[in-house]
């Protein structure tokens, strides 16, 4: 027994370093209806974070996108509402437009990149404390 507790202490600091984060925003107040943010970094050697959105419009459809990877640092994602069930994302210099009527995402290319917020800021996907959150705009 003590030879295995002498394995788990390295096992566990491997595990350490991987992250596991998810956040959403519900639309219209509903579980039904939202966009999430999805990061996962499954092996901590490797500084890539791997991120996906998550649209969701029950009982209509239910989709997850992989996105561009980033490092262990978070950038803030910024989410700006631009019509019912439109929405665009950008973080750093990659935009992303979002739709919930048939839960679908779209890169933008940089040609096509906005020069200026597209539309109403809702909020901002940001790491808090080592957790992800959804923080609303402030009106």
């Amino acid at each position: 027994m003590k030879r295995l507790s002498f394995l788990l202490l390295p096992a566990a600091m491997l595990l350490t370093g991987c992250e596991n984060n998810a956040a959403s925003y519900s639309i219209d107040e509903s579980k039904n209806h939202s966009i999430s943010l999805v990061r996962e970094q499954n092996l901590p050697w490797f500084g890539e974070v791997h991120q996906r959105f998550v649209i969701a419009r029950f009982p209509e459809c239910q989709r997850r996108y992989d996105i561009a990877a980033t490092g262990t640092g978070m950038a803030k994602l910024d989410l700006y509402e631009v019509a019912p069930r439109l929405y665009a994302a950008q973080q750093g210099k990659a935009w992303y437009a979002l739709g919930t009527e048939q839960c679908v995402v779209q890169t933008f290319k940089p040609e096509d990149r906005p020069t200026s917020p597209p539309g109403r800021l809702v909020g901002s996907f940001v790491k808090k404390e080592g957790a992800l959150v959804f923080e609303p705009a402030v009106p």
